[in-house]
């Protein structure tokens, strides 16, 4: 099933966690399979490294970087959205009137 179907069939509460689902499907092949199976599937890292045919720590590794890399791509996007702040009448920094 491709992804956008997938995804479609997915409730989401949130937008926040339809954001977050597209962040960790856009993360790389070797990240993104143990990120799902971990939250998604309720798997442990144990399940995950007998499933994956890797070691217990591999797979540990795998979801810090995956959680580091979610962490800067979400950063990102929520500091994209952010407006700009309004200068102050004097320019010396944000308007607090």
């Amino acid at each position: 099933m491709p992804l956008e179907e997938y995804a479609e069939s997915l409730q989401y509460e949130t937008p926040e966690e339809s954001d977050l689902f597209f962040a960790v499907m856009a993360l790389p092949k070797k990240y993104r399979a143990i990120v799902h199976l971990y939250y998604y599937e309720d798997y442990s890292t144990r399940e995950i490294a007998e499933m994956l045919r890797l070691k217990e720590p591999t797979v540990r590794t795998r979801l810090v970087r995956a959680r580091k890399l979610l962490k800067q791509s979400l950063k990102e996007a929520w500091e994209d959205e952010q407006p700009e702040p309004i200068q102050s009448h004097d320019g010396r920094g944000p308007c607090l009137c």
